[in-house]
């Protein structure tokens, strides 16, 4: 039984709530003929008719760059003065369940042996509202990878589009429950009697991929050199666009700028894509060939993660597939791995 029903001409009403509480809301916007999540102004119009935002709403809990420390230089030495993350309430609206699940693997990678503040102070402040995917594209492979256009994890509040012009809303934990107590005022307590929630899109699982296998395979040591690499990937321009959308990558650099005597130390999103990543002060890469970057994305979201973090390093998305500008697929990769032993 659904705890609420939101008609779509009242989100308007939940947003203000959210601000009137000193919460941000974040929502997919039309940008530029580009559906976008931004932190949403009272006279932008939240986008409903979308497939999947262009960009991951990951960079409202993991910024592109932030300074975590200020330093000043001194006759007595140097000082160094720790910044405290800018975790504010923030409302995520319009996630898709691939999206919303990703969550859960980057809350892993930044407490693994360390808690990483900057980043759990800002998950623990954030509501995330899923919408049910009720239209898709050849893009979308959710169900190849174990999840679907319904599924929870990671949501706080989920909701189901209805013929009746709004959404059926779903508590799934218990900060969504508390969110939706909390504004109250913006919905109805119950939903109407024609609202029939929508068919779900159901990516059809590609057929010839077994994740099993793929995972299995790539814990081969003798595998990891193989010329099978660079022929599939040999078509990829190490741009990095496939890591920056994607929700699930988290690979990040740290450098300290400024003048002379002061400046700050910045985090800063990095990619594992680029020739320089990995390249050592001696001059020595070990990565030195661009099929051997693509290889180590690939083996991070499918043996890294679920090996070291016991949690998805794809989620179906297809934001990858998307933006690539030379169109170098992850299925595809996905498919030839699953047909080797």
């Amino acid at each position: 039984m659904a705890d609420g029903f939101l008609k779509k001409d009242d989100l308007n009403r939940l947003r203000a709530s959210v601000a009137a509480k000193g919460g941000r809301f974040v929502a997919p916007v039309t940008v530029a003929r580009q559906t976008v999540f931004k932190e949403t102004a009272p006279s932008d119009e939240v986008a409903l008719g979308y497939i999947l935002a262009r960009n991951s709403y990951k960079e409202f809990l993991f910024p592109q760059t932030e300074a975590i420390a200020e330093f000043s230089i001194h006759r007595q030495g140097v000082e160094l003065r720790g910044k405290d993350a800018d975790a504010r309430d923030t409302v995520i609206f319009g996630a898709r369940p691939c999206e919303a699940a990703s969550l859960a693997s980057l809350r892993a990678v930044f407490t693994w042996g360390f808690i990483d503040e900057s980043y759990t102070k800002r998950e623990d402040k954030t509501v995330v509202i899923t919408v049910a995917c009720t239209s898709g594209d050849d893009a979308c492979f959710c169900t190849t990878v174990g999840l679907s256009p319904e599924s929870a994890a990671g949501s706080d509040v989920m909701f189901h589009e209805t013929d009746a012009d709004g959404w059926l809303v779903y508590a799934v934990t218990e900060k969504g429950r508390a969110f939706i107590e909390a504004h109250a005022d913006a919905w109805s307590a119950a939903a109407p009697e024609d609202a029939v929630a929508r068919t779900l899109f159901m990516p059809p699982v590609i057929a010839g991929v077994d994740i099993k296998k793929i995972g299995e395979r790539l814990k081969k040591k003798d595998h990891y050199d193989e010329p099978l690499w660079a022929e599939l990937t040999r078509k990829c321009i190490g741009c990095g666009a496939c890591t920056y959308v994607c929700p699930t990558c988290h690979c990040f650099d740290i450098t300290d700028e400024g003048a002379a005597f002061e400046g700050e130390r910045r985090k800063n999103w990095d990619s594992c894509q680029y020739d320089s990543f990995t390249l050592h002060a001696s001059g020595h890469n070990p990565r030195d060939a661009q099929w051997k970057r693509w290889r180590n994305r690939f083996m991070c979201k499918f043996n890294f993660y679920p090996e070291k973090f016991g949690s998805k390093g794809c989620v179906g998305c297809g934001r990858c597939v998307r933006v690539c500008p030379v169109r170098l697929d992850i299925t595809e990769v996905m498919e030839e791995m699953s047909k080797r032993p």
